[in-house]
């Protein structure tokens, strides 16, 4: 099946954890939910064909390279009068981030659509905030057969009962980031005011590893790379 990849890589990017709020922690890589907003951003869309993407498309993400993470403070504005009527809180950032993403849909039109956006964005790519802009890198059309496997390199769904090893990348990085098991959102619920989400998963994510997992699972192959990876 066709389906495109392509790397993105930020100077500085925070993907909020949304259970945060005075100190607010970042994930590993950007959810689905924020890498259809980037592409959507870049075709020149609105927000009602980003709901429809976030249907289309299916998402493959695999942490290459995180340099280090560290936390920042901001000022905001408050509602109450003390402190000036304004506070601090901290975020978690990612320095020099670079994520390789998958894009897969039945949609061949809409694939077509992606891979021109990305080789001549309509729009300043950013990913996790407005401000965090990114530079993406080769862009391709690749063809990927989906086989059971039980090994994974990009972050995957954890089932009940799963369990998973993990191990190095043969590729040479300098930081390497143990597996953690979050939730996540991958849907919402935009007839409502404000938007709820609607579709919860437990995610691993990790950085330049790759995981064993204690059952086989429904994966796409990258032969070139020798990658395996879960659509979510």
């Amino acid at each position: 099946m066709d389906a495109v990849r392509f790397i993105v890589e930020g100077l500085i990017n925070s993907f909020r954890i949304p259970q945060t709020s005075v100190h607010q922690l970042t994930y590993l890589a950007p959810t689905k939910t924020q890498v259809v907003g980037m592409l959507t951003n870049i075709m020149g869309k609105n927000e009602r064909d980003y709901y429809a993407f976030l249907d289309k498309l299916g998402i493959g993400i695999v942490p290459l390279h995180i340099n280090s993470i560290f936390n920042d403070a901001w000022t905001f504005k408050k509602w109450k009068s003390s402190g000036a009527g304004r506070d601090i809180l901290q975020r978690e950032r990612i320095y020099m981030g670079k994520f390789l993403i998958y894009v897969l849909t039945q949609d061949s039109h809409l694939l077509d659509d992606v891979m021109r956006s990305l080789k001549y964005p309509s729009r300043v790519p950013s990913l996790g905030m407005d401000d965090e802009m990114v530079i993406i890198r080769e862009p391709q059309k690749i063809t990927m057969e989906s086989r059971e496997e039980s090994t994974v390199h990009s972050v995957f769904t954890l089932e009940e009962g799963m369990k998973f090893r993990y191990q190095p990348l043969a590729t040479k990085v300098s930081n390497l980031f143990p597996p953690r098991v979050i939730s996540v959102n991958l849907n919402f619920n935009n007839n409502v005011t404000p938007r709820k989400p609607t579709k919860f998963a437990q995610i691993v994510e990790f950085a330049g590893l790759s995981c064993e997992m204690s059952r086989n699972k429904d994966l796409y192959i990258d032969e070139e790379y020798h990658y395996n990876i879960e659509f979510l």
